[in-house]
């Protein structure tokens, strides 16, 4: 007597589970390209809210002392440094510690100074006050312009002229 077992193939084949796993790795990078342009818009958005919220500072500071920076001490920053042009030693990350901006704290108009969210030499915080002379302006502190770089390309700036 021969006993013999019916064959039940219930599992799937190597090709069917290689397709299924190349649908799931396109379909998984569609979702991480997209969620990467959400995440870029996003800090955008905040480099916009940034910048807004110094220039009020600003505005305040204006209100207060009749000019936007202090116009004896007046120097171009970035929030990532490397100027050195307000005297101290730039490239550390942050706002030069002799900056202009850094009254704007000193004074209680922010608590502290916005960094960009990414912060390197290509995506900071530039902050250009104007001179006497500059332009036509007679007096120092009566004007500045602040921009961001985006990253959806160009930048993000605010000029003001008093």
């Amino acid at each position: 007597m021969i006993i013999r077992f019916k064959s039940t193939n219930k599992g799937f084949t190597l090709i069917e589970l290689l397709v299924v796993i190349s649908i799931i790795a396109l379909l998984s990078s569609m979702v991480l390209s997209s969620l990467n342009t959400a995440r870029a818009k996003a800090r955008d958005a905040r480099r916009k809210s940034d910048i807004k919220q110094i220039e009020l500072a600003l505005e305040l500071n204006f209100d207060r002392h009749g000019s936007f920076t202090q116009p004896e001490t007046m120097c171009s920053d970035t929030s990532y440094g490397g100027l050195g042009a307000c005297g101290a030693a730039g490239g550390n990350g942050d706002w030069d510690s002799n900056s202009d901006l850094r009254d704007l704290v000193t004074d209680g108009f922010m608590s502290e100074l916005p960094l960009d969210p990414i912060n390197n030499s290509t995506y900071k915080y530039n902050y250009e006050p104007w001179n006497a002379g500059q332009s036509g302006y007679v007096s120092a502190g009566q004007a500045y312009d602040l921009c961001a770089t985006l990253e959806s390309g160009g930048s993000f700036c605010i000029n003001k002229r008093n």
